[in-house]
């Protein structure tokens, strides 16, 4: 019984003690807590306005970047509308691109309106990096243009004619009888016979004419000065057959850009047309391909005083590649572009009159060739010069006789003339002529001299030239490559765009 009073009693006691430990610890625990969540409050009160700040200035950031790159679209799209405003009579005419120079900036209000905030400073500038004016802007966009549109039947044509008219080069270069034609031996100066017809003097009974005694009387009775007037007489058929040749010649020598000589016909003055000739014919190289599309493209877009050509035996009209006629084109008032080009002038009649005097001289060269080695042509001649040498012989009762050889060089000479005027003549009309050398017959038309001449002019000037009368149909700087600069913010911005290509970007 005592010792289940003793076990109550400490078991009260361990109650008790456990109580009291279970009030400590809480308390102790609930003192830790409140200490805790004070630490926790400040914490928060400490981080969560740095946290706010950082979510803020990235929310700003984005929207500065969302606004920059709007800007950045907003430029690229100015280039490209700017591209899209290229002027539609360039491209109808000459199917080249370019802008007009003053609608480089017409759409810079617009960007600043949709694509950045008033709150932004922007400053966009569009200026020119390359304008057609330059040649080679002016050949690259050529090159474009004709690379799918020159056929390559139609360039094989055209090299198959520059060998052809190479060889003919050769052949006038190379042939002994220009050197004849152009030496003084065996060949007289028509108007030396004129000044001293005694030094050809020939032989009376070798001429088919009869003087009669009487008149043989009267003429050694005259005196010198009536003596003089009957040579003058005589003289005057002879004047007028070298008057004609002069007034036929004069204009070839102007036309090379050589000075008229003393005597226009003499042999040796016919030198300055030969080498006018060889430097048509036989100084120049073989253009390359590029070169090729460059002169197609002048003779497909510029019309010539010729538009009607007779090529294979049919009269075709010239026409651009997209169909309209040359005709219409020069009737519209570009009259004989291809020459002014040729010839670097802007006056359409003296380009064609050049053009006409080219073509004569080497046809006259040719021709007197031709004529000088063919023995058929020569005993012609002799028997032409022999009739004129009776006509004087009679006209003077037989005191002026001038042997008939010496008259065949001026009638090889005009009749060389009348057939190189014939030629020309022939081509004007959009005819084919012929130059034949042994077995090999060469066919030109008037295109073909225009593809010769223009091989003489370099690249660059036959470009420029090309631009030149581009201005007299459409006038105005065109803008082929632009670039933007551009401020936005704390940052700068560089972009190019040019026509057929893109330019590396820089930012």
């Amino acid at each position: 019984m005592i010792k289940q009073c003793r076990w109550i009693i400490v078991n009260l006691h361990i109650a008790k003690w456990l109580k009291y430990f279970n009030r400590k610890w809480l308390k102790v625990t609930k003192n830790k807590l409140r200490a805790e969540e004070a630490s926790s409050s400040l914490f928060f009160l400490i981080l969560l306005p740095i946290t706010v700040i950082i979510l803020f200035l990235t929310f700003e950031n984005a929207q500065l970047r969302r606004a920059e790159l709007d800007f950045v679209r907003g430029c690229e799209n100015s280039l490209d509308l700017t591209l899209a405003d290229y002027d539609r009579q360039l491209w109808h005419e000459f199917g080249l691109w370019g802008v007009e120079s003053n609608l480089l900036n017409q759409h810079k209000n617009e960007i600043e309106q949709n694509f950045v905030s008033d709150k932004h400073n922007v400053n966009i500038e569009i200026s020119t990096l390359h304008s057609l004016d330059e040649t080679d802007q002016l050949r690259k966009q050529i090159l474009r243009h004709m690379s799918v549109r020159t056929p390559f039947l139609l360039t094989k044509e055209i090299i198959n004619r520059i060998t052809d008219v190479s060889f003919l080069g050769e052949q006038l270069n190379n042939n002994p009888v220009l050197k004849t034609i152009t030496s003084k031996n065996d060949l007289v100066d028509p108007e030396s016979i004129l000044n001293n017809p005694d030094s050809v003097q020939g032989d009376l009974e070798d001429l088919d004419v009869e003087i009669k005694q009487e008149d043989q009387d009267k003429l050694s009775e005259m005196s010198n000065t009536e003596l003089n007037a009957l040579s003058e007489a005589a003289l005057e058929i002879l004047a007028d057959l070298t008057e004609e040749a002069k007034a036929m010649i004069i204009p070839m020598y102007e036309s090379t850009g050589n000075h008229v000589p003393t005597n226009p016909l003499a042999p040796s003055s016919l030198q300055n047309i030969a080498n006018f000739s060889d430097q048509f014919l036989f100084n120049y190289d073989i253009p390359v391909f590029s070169r090729l599309q460059i002169q197609e493209y002048m003779f497909n877009y510029y019309p010539m005083q010729v538009t009607e050509l007779k090529v294979s035996g049919n009269k075709t009209q010239l026409q651009t590649p997209d169909g309209r006629l040359h005709s219409d084109l020069q009737a519209a008032g570009r009259k004989n572009e291809v020459e002014q080009i040729i010839y670097n002038t802007e006056n359409p009649d003296s380009a064609a009159t050049k053009a006409k005097w080219s073509i004569r001289g080497i046809c006259l060269t040719y021709h007197l060739i031709d004529n000088f080695t063919n023995a058929e042509k020569q005993f012609h001649y002799l028997l032409q010069a022999t009739g004129i040498s009776t006509a004087i012989a009679a006209v003077s009762l037989g005191h002026v006789v001038i042997d008939p050889q010496s008259l065949t060089y001026l009638i090889t000479l005009i009749d060389s003339l009348s057939q190189a005027f014939a030629d020309c003549n022939q081509l004007l009309a959009g005819e084919e002529i012929y130059f034949v050398f042994g077995n090999v017959e060469i066919e030109l038309n008037y295109r073909d001299f225009m593809r010769v001449f223009a091989l003489l002019k370099k690249e660059d000037n036959l470009l420029a030239g090309i631009n030149n009368m581009r201005k007299k149909t459409i006038a105005g700087s065109f803008i082929t490559a632009i670039e933007l600069n551009a401020d936005f913010h704390n940052s700068s911005l560089q972009l190019s765009r040019e026509f057929s290509d893109y330019i590396s970007e820089q930012q």
